[in-house]
């Protein structure tokens, strides 16, 4: 588990569709975090949230951020 996967994670789930597709069928945040896992991508709610912060500190216009922002609030929806 990383950091580093959460951020590719927040990279790619906007950009790659299958990614996307994979993420909405999953059910609860615990089947989400499987499903990256399976994936290579492991992380945990807390390393999601450390990439958030270190994605938000190095966003360079209000659009970046604001996309790191809706990626954090979608992930967040899962329970």
């Amino acid at each position: 588990m990383s950091i580093a996967n959460a951020m590719t994670f927040i990279k790619n789930v906007e950009t790659n569709k299958s990614l996307r597709k994979a993420c909405y069928a999953c059910k609860s945040k615990d089947e989400l975090l499987a499903m990256l896992a399976g994936q290579k991508m492991a992380f945990s709610q807390f390393e999601f949230d450390e990439a958030v912060n270190v994605m938000l500190f190095k966003c360079q216009s209000y659009e970046q951020a604001d996309s790191v922002k809706q990626t954090e609030v979608w992930f967040s929806l899962f329970r």
